[in-house]
C-alpha cells in the first residue's frame, strides 16, 4: 500500500511539473494566492477586484493566466501547509492578503517574488528592509495600521464620551498593536483589558474576560484575520454584552458601530498593478513599497440604535459612508 501511495504521489508530481512546463511554452504565467477567510460572497467580492485589475492589464485567466487559490480561516497552522501546496505549482508570483501570512513563504522561497496586500507592519516582520528599496523578493501594500490605532481609540471615545474600559482584541501574530495604543490610552484616560484571540474559540472567553472588567468598547488589534472570519459573529456579540465595537473597514457590513481604516476593495485592485509589473519582468526589489494614505469611516447606525447610543454629530460629519 506505501509502494502505491508512493508511486501515485511521484507520478503526480511529474504531471504537475509537466503542466506547469507546456503552461509555460503556453505564454501562460501562474499567481498563487493565499486569502484569508472563507470564499464566501464578500471575500469573492473583493477577490474578483484583483482578478478584474489584472484582465484590465491585459491578463487573462485561461488564455494568459493561471490564478490558484487558497482560502485560510485565520488559523496561523494552516499557512505552512497551505504554502507549501502553492509553492509546489511553481508559480511566478505568490500573493498573500496580509503580511504576516508571509512567514513560511519567506522562509522558503528567496526567488518566487512575492506579494502582499494588507502589509501592517512589514518593515519589523523582517519581510522588507525598507519601505522605499524591499531589497528581496517581497513588496506590496503598506498599511501601516500600528499609525492608525491610536486614532481608532479616540474614534470610540468620541463616540462613547462616558468611555472607560476598552477590551482589546490581539494575537500571537502581532503583540505590537498594544504598545501603540499606550500613549493614547493615557491621553484619553482609558483602562485597556486585552484578550489574546489566535482561534475562533477564543472569541467568547474574551468577551467574557471584557464583561468580567466592565469594558463598555472594544476594539480590534489581532493580526490573526480569526476575527475578520468570525467578524458577524463577533459582531453578535458585542452588541449582546452592549460593547461599542470598533473593527477595520473589512468588517464594516457585519454590525460593528465603527469601523476605520484603508478601503480594502481599493488594494485588492491596487495590488494588481504591482503583479502586473512582476509578471513583465520587473524584480520585486525594484518595486518600493506603496504606503496608502486614504482611510475611510463608516458609522453603522443600527447598531447605534440597538445600543441606544446617540453618535456625536462632530463624529457623524466625519463618516465617509453611513450603514443605516
Amino acid at each position: 500500500m506505501t509502494s502505491r501511495r508512493t508511486l501515485l504521489a511521484a507520478v503526480g508530481a511529474t504531471l504537475l511539473v509537466a503542466t506547469n512546463r507546456a503552461n509555460a511554452q503556453a505564454g501562460k504565467r501562474r499567481v498563487a494566492f493565499l486569502a484569508i477567510g472563507t470564499p464566501g460572497p464578500a471575500e469573492r467580492r473583493v477577490g474578483s477586484l484583483l482578478r478584474s485589475g489584472l484582465h484590465e492589464l491585459g491578463w487573462i485567466e485561461g488564455s494568459n493566466l493561471i490564478v490558484d487559490e487558497s482560502w485560510d480561516h485565520g488559523d496561523a497552522t494552516g499557512w505552512a501547509r497551505q504554502t507549501s501546496e502553492l509553492l509546489a505549482l511553481q508559480p511566478d508570483v505568490f500573493v498573500a492578503t496580509t503580511d504576516f501570512m508571509l512567514g513560511p513563504a519567506a522562509a522558503a522561497t528567496k526567488t518566487v517574488p512575492i506579494v502582499f496586500i494588507v502589509g501592517t507592519n512589514p518593515v519589523s516582520r523582517g519581510l522588507v528592509k525598507s519601505l522605499a528599496n524591499p531589497g528581496g523578493n517581497v513588496t506590496g501594500l503598506a498599511t501601516l495600521d500600528g499609525e492608525l490605532y491610536p486614532k481608532r481609540l479616540a474614534l470610540l471615545k468620541e463616540a462613547v464620551p462616558s468611555l472607560k474600559v476598552v477590551g482589546v482584541f490581539v494575537s500571537s501574530q502581532d503583540r505590537m498593536g498594544l504598545a501603540f495604543l499606550e500613549d493614547a490610552r493615557r491621553t484619553l484616560g482609558l483602562e485597556l483589558v486585552p484578550a489574546l484571540v489566535d482561534r475562533p474559540v477564543d472569541i467568547e472567553p474574551a468577551f467574557e474576560k471584557f464583561a468580567k472588567a466592565r469594558a463598555s468598547g472594544v476594539i480590534d488589534l489581532a493580526a490573526s484575520g480569526v476575527i475578520f472570519v468570525e467578524r458577524d459573529r463577533t459582531a453578535a456579540l458585542a452588541v449582546k454584552h452592549r460593547m461599542a465595537m470598533l473593527g477595520h473597514s473589512a468588517v464594516a457590513e457585519s454590525g460593528v458601530l465603527l469601523s476605520y481604516g484603508y478601503d480594502i476593495s481599493a488594494l485588492f485592485k491596487r495590488s494588481a498593478t504591482i503583479i502586473d509589473r512582476i509578471l513583465r519582468g520587473t524584480k520585486p526589489a525594484e518595486i518600493p513599497v506603496e504606503q496608502v494614505n486614504v482611510y475611510e469611516l463608516i458609522v453603522n447606525l443600527r447598531t447605534a440604535r440597538a445600543l441606544g447610543i446617540e453618535l456625536p454629530r462632530a463624529l457623524m460629519l466625519k463618516a465617509t459612508r453611513v450603514i443605516e
